[in-house]
């Protein structure tokens, strides 16, 4: 008995499996969680990029003198965001376009555009809440009150352009 654990002892043969064994599970996870940060990276460049979009997008039509309804915007947002380069999964996206609450600044429309994007997870069974990218930008466009007519720059003093 002695001879056979002394031999047994000295024996290296599938120490390379065990070690094997202990660490394939470690490294598999390190590439997940890798692989996770890349999404979530992604889909938070390209909630901003969207976003960004949707501001550049709001003044071109503010200056061609269109008011925009705040579903339009929604539309817009979500038809940009499917779009490459961004290619969000719009199940997972949500757009909301509201008006701010203080209008503070006369012939500016003031408008928040809440983006919010739950990025796929790689383990299905790991519900995690940090996996939500939320974004809100804030929008500033010109805006002319329809029911007092259209105004020229003359009456303004200026133009006041896109802030």
């Amino acid at each position: 008995m002695k001879e056979f654990l002394a031999r047994l002892h000295r024996d290296e043969r599938g120490v390379s499996v065990i070690e094997l064994a202990f660490l394939l599970p470690v490294l598999i996870t390190m590439l997940i969680s890798v692989l996770q940060i890349g999404l979530y990276l992604q889909a938070q460049n390209a909630v901003r990029g969207v976003a960004g979009e949707m501001s550049r997008a709001m003044a071109v039509e503010s200056q061609k003198q269109n008011q925009l309804t705040n579903r339009q915007i929604e539309d817009m947002a979500l038809a940009v965001a499917v779009s490459p380069p961004y290619i969000l999964n719009s199940s997972q996206l949500d757009v909301t376009v509201a008006d701010s609450a203080s209008q503070n600044i006369d012939r500016v429309r003031k408008i928040d555009v809440n983006l919010n994007y739950t990025v796929p997870n790689l383990l299905g069974f790991a519900k995690w809440g940090i996996l939500d990218v939320v974004y809100t930008k804030q929008v500033f466009v010109s805006y002319t009150d329809p029911s007092a007519g259209a105004e020229t720059s003359e009456d303004t003093g200026g133009d006041l352009g896109t802030i």
